[in-house]
């Protein structure tokens, strides 16, 4: 996507006055981070990754024959029980870049002819990176730029990377919001989510893929299937089909694994039966969802 150069910097003004105090994801929390505060994410205003890498594990039109240029982002808004990256995204590992570091490192994946840039967990960094974007197409960034979400964003923030950010990966991890409280300590998901998904397909609509069969623009709706989780799977589906039709991407995952803090919830302290996936594929047929994939084991 190409944005008119003043528009652009508009855009990354706005973000910049979110950043602090930060209202930069739904939790508002307010820190003041210029002046050394930090936020609910347990993020500075400076930004810091874990890792960056072509990686081949994303739904295949995002790794395409390479790999997806991941960018791995410390810490996150979300503190999920549950999470296999706990090891930045909680305890925040990694190493701090400044924006021109992150802009080579998007034009670095590109050289190594990555399908894409993929900003995994980036929400509470949004200024510093689309600052980065800007740069980096500014030198030559042509590959898309896909952002990886839990789905729990700010539809205010979300219009400001309109222009910005080609391919949409988000989450819908729950409907009922009991359980993203429980889980992930996140007020009102559902409702949150829901907004954000639609914002999202506003800007770059249902996927669409290059000659070579990689991603160029879209929108693709990551499920992930809990233990004892088919109620709210349903649930879930019902309401993407409500706000955004059958026509979506949908990668039903099967994934799941108890580490980090799992262990001490028992409903969710084992990996999913064979009999739950069927039934989950199940679902998605129900609801007319045709597009997508499926990945067991």
């Amino acid at each position: 996507m190409n944005l008119k150069p003043e528009q652009a910097l508009s855009q990354i003004k706005e973000l910049y006055k979110l950043l602090s105090p930060c209202f930069l994801c739904p939790l508002n929390c307010g820190a003041k981070r210029f002046e050394g505060e930090y936020g609910i994410c347990d993020a500075s205003q400076r930004v810091k990754i874990s890792s960056y890498t072509l990686y081949k594990g994303e739904e295949p039109p995002l790794s395409g024959v390479n790999g997806s240029g991941a960018i791995f982002f410390s810490h996150c808004n979300l503190k999920c029980v549950y999470c296999q990256n706990f090891n930045f995204s909680q305890y925040g590992s990694g190493h701090f870049v400044s924006v021109r570091e992150l802009s080579n490192i998007m034009l670095g994946l590109q050289g190594k002819r990555a399908a894409n840039v993929n900003l995994i967990t980036a929400t509470h960094y949004l200024p510093q990176v689309v600052s980065a974007i800007k740069i980096a197409r500014d030198n030559g960034l042509v590959i898309p730029v896909v952002y990886n979400t839990s789905g729990y964003e700010s539809v205010r923030v979300l219009r400001l990377l309109d222009g910005f950010v080609d391919i949409y990966l988000a989450d819908f991890r729950y409907a009922f919001n009991g359980n993203a409280i429980k889980y992930s300590s996140a007020p009102f998901y559902k409702e949150i989510a829901k907004e954000a998904l639609v914002e999202m397909y506003r800007q770059v609509g249902d996927l669409k893929l290059g000659k070579d069969g990689t991603a160029v623009k879209g929108l693709i709706i990551r499920l992930l299937l809990f233990p004892n989780g088919l109620k709210e799977l349903e649930k879930i589906l019902e309401i993407i089909s409500g706000c955004v039709g059958s026509r979506v991407h949908i990668s039903l995952m099967s994934q799941y694994v108890p580490v980090y803090r799992a262990k001490e919830y028992p409903e969710i302290s084992r990996k999913i039966t064979k009999e739950e996936f069927l039934r989950a594929s199940h679902l998605l047929r129900k609801f007319g969802f045709t597009n997508g994939w499926v990945q067991y084991g």
